[in-house]
């Protein structure tokens, strides 16, 4: 016996786990006989978690490798094998999981296996030890009796539950409206709701409110990393934000998400694109730039390129791409080279690699400025296809091949008696009038365009721009995904048919995996960043897949994929804890969500709430209150953002998305609650707790603004206190306030007033000086406070 150890400890080095972090796995439970587990689902996840960081990619040359079928049965001193395929009862593996005087991981090792997933190697050995696809690289299936509630249902019935009880209709009519527009819903809304009990005409009004886009597009500008400025060194104004604005439109409009798609990567190269299609390209210029002294043309050429190729893997395809910059992936199947045929895609755009510190970072267009311009123009651009089309049929075959604005040209230029009538004649005039009226208030974007000279990219040794070395690469994918389209374009635009292409096992899943985060606060894959072999199981492995297949069969439809998950029965539970179900990650999915809603939500609500919030839509970043100082502490002397100048007026009490985004100083209150700087991309947001938190909720100028609003609609509205504490409930929980709620609300607004009878002075520097001031002093403490709580601030 102890030669034998003695071999296997040539065989088996350790080498420490300092050097890589990575996520707990969440395993199947083992199956009840002898069979082989999924090697995909649940053998890979424990081969990575525990075992590759050392018999993995950097393993040495004496080392076993578990990466590989061929490393894993490889003999070495003495004949050992870690998988013995001639006596698979003798593999070490097997051995070596069990021992218990020098065990494998060993005694010290940050991780250690489960005796569940000693039982998973061992019957996986056993049943010939195959390798096989990460599961998210095989092509999703839908299951033929899939439904979002009998998937999830059918998990928790294995572990002896079912669903929780419905939530109340007060309950899951806040929940609907915060998910589905990030504001509660309007008081029309809440009582007919709560008296007819129609859930689906109340998410239907939700999903057809303005107010969805708004909200929903924030995740997408976090993903992208949408800022206004440039990003880096002086970090100056860039035109950027009709791009926001079409984000929010396209969210509103229901554009199939396969289009968003497509337009974003390629809008450019459509044939004939609209104003539309070029102004999506902004998310190709979404990269950081510089101008910066000294910086190297060549080497910027290549980092923005990198940003632009590591952000289509974290958006599109969940994969983390940096490392493949510099080496073959050590852990997913994607090679050093096709990284950097990936990048070739990106590597012909046309603008330059410094940008030159300007605005006006070209290429650009003009676009509308607001989202009243854009429905405007979307008025205009439906006029003229309806002109056009009346022609159409009896015109030249050249006239065909004409873009749109060409035809309407050629038509309002026809001179009287040729082959356009004059009533047309007079149409497409008027038109052009009209297009010119509403391009005087267009305003900058940046857009992608294709340079008519090709770039060459090769493979940068260790990422270096200027060690490349090889044959110049021609734009290519990742060969563990699916191959590139036939006859498909080795442009942009390819890429996106790529992507998009039924055959892609990543794509959906990945924006799938998202949305599901929007709705119950937790991916079905908790690591939306990583699919691969280093990130999550799915929790619900089949629900992903039938969910991510329904998605392209319903042609993109995101409006009704997010409508099934809220009127899902699964969404609709309660979201108290339950004693009996011992999930408090809420893996299962047997409670309804519940979680801190996003500083976006927080400022919004408190908006609401208070009367201040103000509809107006797109346009340039609003500035509210922050400390003075923030940016110039931060900011090169020559930047034109070192200085912050709040706006003024009703503009400050816009919605949050349009809070103007600095990437080296977002707004402090945002970045309090955990939004992003948006320097790199962000697909899942953190949840801090902190005290900071509080004193920011208490004391931020526009926090108190808030509570007095809210107070002022109270005195206003409210015929006595017992009636105002009812009407705060019910706009900020959509519910009455319990017995013990509302004697502890009296206390505090009793205390506030016994304090401000004391000291007048003090209720009119709070408030001002009004017939009202000792009321609305009190009552701002109450509503203040009430706005800081978990009221108002969870989602439950």
């Amino acid at each position: 016996m102890s030669s034998r150890v003695g071999l296997l400890r040539l065989a088996f080095v350790y080498t420490g786990l300092a050097c890589v972090t990575v996520l707990p796995v969440i395993a199947a439970a083992p199956a009840a006989d002898d069979s082989a587990p999924d090697f995909g689902r649940e053998v890979l996840p424990i081969l990575s978690d525990k075992c590759f960081v050392c018999h993995g990619p950097d393993a040495d040359k004496d080392e076993v490798r578990l990466d590989s079928y061929e490393g894993a049965i490889e003999k070495l001193g003495g004949g050992v094998r870690a998988i013995d395929p001639d006596d698979l009862e003798k593999s070490e593996l097997i051995f070596r999981i069990h021992e218990t005087d020098d065990p494998m991981p060993p005694e010290d090792a940050d991780k250690k296996l489960t005796p569940q997933e000693r039982d998973i190697l061992t019957r996986w050995v056993k049943s010939g030890g195959k390798y096989e696809k990460h599961w998210s690289f095989v092509k999703p299936v839908k299951v033929s009796n899939g439904s979002i509630d009998h998937l999830i249902e059918k998990q928790l019935t294995k572990k002896g539950h079912g669903f929780a009880e419905e939530a109340s209709r007060n309950v899951l009519a806040r929940r609907a409206a915060l998910i589905l527009t990030g504001l509660p819903p309007e008081s029309a809304q809440l009582k007919r709701f709560l008296k007819d009990g129609n859930y689906e005409a109340l998410v239907d009004e939700l999903l057809a409110s303005d107010r969805f886009g708004e909200h929903q597009a924030r995740y997408w500008l976090d993903a992208v990393r949408y800022g206004d400025t440039h990003g880096l060194h002086l970090d100056n104004r860039r035109g950027i934000y009709p791009y926001r604005d079409w984000v929010v439109k396209a969210f509103n409009d229901n554009l199939p998400f396969d289009q968003f798609i497509t337009w974003q990567l390629a809008g450019d190269l459509l044939e004939d694109p609209s104003l539309e299609q070029l102004v999506a390209t902004g998310y190709v210029r979404m990269n950081p730039s510089t101008a910066e002294g000294g910086a190297i043309k060549e080497e910027f050429q290549a980092k923005n390129n990198f940003d632009r190729t590591e952000n289509f893997g974290t958006v599109f395809l969940g994969m983390t791409m940096n490392c493949v910059r510099c080496h073959t992936h050590k852990y997913d199947p994607i090679l050093h080279e096709e990284y950097y045929q990936l990048m070739a895609f990106f590597n012909n755009t046309s603008e330059s690699p410094m940008d030159g510190n300007k605005y006006e970072y070209k290429p650009t267009i003009k676009a509308p400025a607001s989202s009243e311009g854009w429905k405007q123009w979307a008025t205009l651009e439906s006029k003229r296809h309806a002109l056009v089309a009346k022609l159409e049929k009896k015109q030249t075959p050249e006239w065909k091949k004409l873009k749109l604005t060409e035809k309407i040209t050629q038509l309002s230029k026809a001179k009287k008696g040729g082959q356009f009538s004059e009533k047309l004649v007079k149409e497409a005039k008027a038109l052009q009038a009209e297009a010119a009226t509403l391009q005087k208030g267009f305003t900058t974007t940046l857009v992608a365009g294709e340079s008519s000279k090709k770039r060459e990219t090769r493979i940068l040794k260790r990422g270096e721009y200027s060690e490349g070395f090889g044959d110049p690469l021609t734009p290519g994918v990742l060969k563990m995904a699916n191959p590139f389209p036939k006859d498909a374009p080795r442009n942009r635009l390819g890429l996106a048919q790529w992507a998009t292409s039924r055959e892609n096992p990543l794509v959906s899943r990945v924006l799938i995996n998202r949305i599901w985060q929007t709705v119950f606060g937790e991916g079905l894959v908790r690591s939306p960043e990583d699919f691969g072999v280093q990130g999550q199981q799915s929790t619900h492995p089949e629900l992903l897949d039938w969910l991510a297949v329904e998605f392209q069969d319903q042609k993109w439809n995101r409006k009704e994929l997010i409508k099934s998950m809220v009127m899902s029965r699964t969404f609709r539970q309660q979201s108290t804890r339950r004693t009996e179900l011992k999930d408090p990650q809420n893996l299962l999915f047997g409670r309804g969500p519940s979680f801190r809603l996003d500083a976006e939500v927080i400022r919004d609500v408190g908006l609401w709430a208070s009367g201040l919030l103000k509809d107006t839509s797109g346009g340039e970043g609003i500035k509210p209150y922050q400390p003075e100082g923030m940016w110039a502490a931060l900011a090169h002397p020559g930047s034109n953002t070192k200085k912050y100048v709040p706006d003024q007026g009703e503009k400050v009490f816009r919605r949050s998305i349009y809070v103007y985004w600095k990437r080296t100083s977002p707004h402090p209150m945002m970045s309090l609650f955990d939004a992003p700087s948006r320097e790199t991309s962000c697909v899942r947001r953190s949840r801090s707790n902190t005290p900071l938190q509080s004193l920011g909720l208490f004391n931020e100028p526009q926090r108190v603004a808030m509570a007095k609003g809210v107070a002022q609609r109270l005195v206003k509205e409210g015929k006595d206190d017992t009636e105002r504490i009812k009407l705060l409930y019910q706009w900020l929980s959509c519910r009455d306030a319990t017995a013990k709620e509302r004697q502890v609300c009296l206390q505090l607004l009793q205390q506030a007033r016994n304090k401000y009878k004391a000291d007048t002075a003090a209720a009119e520097a709070f408030v001002g000086k009004t017939k009202d001031s000792l009321e609305l002093a009190a009552w701002s403490q109450l509503t203040g406070v009430i706005l800081a709580s978990d009221t108002n601030i969870l989602l439950y």
